[in-house]
């Protein structure tokens, strides 16, 4: 069939053509990668921080839900802050805070003006008061804020409480450097009967209690039922002979005094309160 030597150079030309474009494909494949891969140039891989966004605790996205539904939604309440423990009682520095009881008396109805006075360590017959207070005591019979400006923290005083028409009766406390609570909180019996405030029951007050009789004397009024009848000679009677803490009085509690500014001091659940400094009886 190629007998002929051209023909047989053709064939071979077509046969080497042929074979030489599948080879010199791969080929230049082949050095085409190796030169790409020659001429990159490895860079070191940057990674940008990421800062995590805060996740919402599942109560606040209750919160959250909550205020969308209310039509509240992008309002944020500020936190409330913590309380913290004070070192000092608020504003008034150490106080004094008491609950009193007087006798005859409904549990709500203990208004009286109370007569406090402080004196250093145990009371005598002859008290000598740092500190008093003339205070309008409100149906609660709880008083506060009783400021003790001036004592010595941790130094012990006797507190001495008079009713109106009660003898007085004492208390002894150390000082703390913020609230002192007189008698640990409970409260302080005041013996009611004594209407001429010399701080005895006898027959002098049960004379006035008799002669109020029909007529209008609310501290004659022991029991406060709106009227002077045998109830209240009978609170009388029963606490006859008795005498207050540091004995007889020959002369009443003070009724006008110069108050000490720095003792004007308002009463939590109370009205103000007046101090008086160094009051003696005779």
């Amino acid at each position: 069939m190629f007998s002929t030597l051209t023909q047989k150079l053709l064939l071979g030309v077509y046969i080497f053509v042929l074979l030489s474009i599948p080879i010199g494909t791969y080929l230049m494949s082949q050095s085409q990668t190796i030169k790409t891969s020659a001429g990159e140039t490895k860079l070191p891989k940057i990674i940008a921080p990421v800062t995590p966004k805060p996740s919402a605790s599942p109560a606040r996205k209750v919160f959250d839900l909550s205020q969308v539904a209310s039509g509240s939604a992008g309002i944020i309440a500020s936190p409330t802050p913590e309380p913290s423990s004070p070192t000092i009682a608020t504003s008034y520095g150490p106080t004094l805070s008491l609950k009193v009881a007087l006798e005859g008396r409904s549990a709500d109805n203990q208004t009286t003006k109370l007569f406090v006075g402080i004196t250093e360590g145990a009371l005598t017959s002859n008290p000598k008061f740092v500190l008093s207070f003339s205070v309008d005591l409100p149906a609660s019979g709880e008083y506060g804020n009783l400021s003790l400006a001036g004592l010595n923290p941790g130094s012990g005083y006797t507190a001495l409480l008079k009713g109106s028409a009660q003898i007085a009766a004492a208390a002894a406390f150390t000082m703390s450097p913020t609230v002192t609570n007189l008698n640990d909180g409970v409260p302080i019996t005041l013996i009611s009967g004594d209407l001429n405030e010399d701080n005895v029951i006898n027959s002098a007050d049960y004379s006035i209690a008799q002669k109020a009789i029909g007529i209008r004397n609310e501290n004659a009024d022991l029991n406060r039922d709106g009227v002077i009848n045998a109830f209240d000679l009978g609170i009388i009677m029963k606490n006859m002979g008795k005498t207050g803490a540091s004995g007889a009085w020959t002369s009443p509690l003070p009724k006008v005094a110069t108050p000490s500014a720095s003792l004007n001091t308002p009463s939590v659940g109370g009205p103000a309160a007046e101090g008086y400094w160094l009051w003696l009886p005779k």
